[in-house]
């Protein structure tokens, strides 16, 4: 193009909204979040930034609406969205064999658990999910049984930025991503979500 830059240049150099953060609320303002110390504020924030990123995050989502957006998808299909309940900060729901279920996530000790696995990111949580239940199922103490295999995003169609990302990441993994001489502006985007989801 002559005389200008390219659309990939313009969505290469624009500055993403910063996810909402969560801060100590003072005394007379009362929140459903306990204080954070600042490694959980750190490691809370920096799991916003990536599930912002995801588009598979909902945000403020009944469990009736989640089970409603899942009812008609295929078994395995899941969502992340904000725990209803005032003492967990996300719940999971995925479309099981006999419909939709909701799980919360624990976030105790820097880390989300889910299931007897933790991390210290949701998402990394969830690609551990979809990896393990390829192989096995979880099986509940409640009987059911629950496959992860896509998640379900608020925009189904990936951009061609976002494709060859999530491709890219898949292909070669996040580590050796970063070994590659790539431009920083690249590999920063890369960055942003370096997860195979």
């Amino acid at each position: 193009m002559v005389g200008g830059s390219t659309q990939l240049d313009a969505l290469a150099n624009a500055r993403r909204p910063e996810p909402p953060r969560f801060q100590h609320c003072p005394p007379d303002q009362p929140t459903h979040f306990r204080p954070f110390r600042n490694r959980e504020r750190e490691i809370v924030n920096r799991t916003l930034r990536f599930l912002d990123e995801s588009g598979f995050y909902w945000g403020p989502l009944t469990v009736a609406q989640a089970h409603a957006l899942l009812m008609m998808e295929p078994v395995g299909t899941f969502l992340v969205r904000d725990s209803s309940q005032a003492n967990h900060l996300f719940s999971l729901s995925v479309r099981a064999e006999n419909g939709p279920v909701s799980m919360r996530i624990l976030f105790e000790k820097e880390h989300f658990w889910f299931n007897g696995a933790c991390f210290d990111c949701v998402v990394k949580l969830l690609e551990y999910c979809v990896d393990s239940t390829q192989v096995k199922p979880f099986r509940f103490d409640c009987g059911v049984s629950v496959v992860f295999s896509k998640p379900l995003r608020k925009n189904p169609i990936l951009n061609l930025k976002q494709l060859c990302r999530k491709n890219i990441i898949g292909h070669f993994g996040i580590e050796s991503v970063r070994q590659l001489p790539l431009v920083p502006r690249l590999q920063q985007y890369m960055e942003e979500f370096p997860f195979k989801l």
